[in-house]
């Protein structure tokens, strides 16, 4: 079936700049957090990053498949 609009690679692109924004700003933020006495949320971190970077290898593959 045609896509006249490019739909489907349009979903993926913003899932792919979803994810890597998601897994970028985990990675920042776990390597760039200050050693003072502030709270921070490393498992919290770590686990959006990990949804973030499965989220990219899956766009990836959608896109890499089509």
């Amino acid at each position: 079936m045609n896509d006249p609009f490019a739909l489907d690679l349009t979903i993926n692109l913003l899932l792919l700049g979803f994810g890597g924004a998601m897994f970028a700003g985990s990675l920042f933020a776990y390597f760039g957090r200050n050693f003072r006495e502030e709270e921070f949320y490393a498992p919290r971190t770590l686990f959006l990053g990990t949804i973030g970077l499965f989220i990219t290898l899956w766009t990836i593959a959608s896109i890499v498949n089509n």
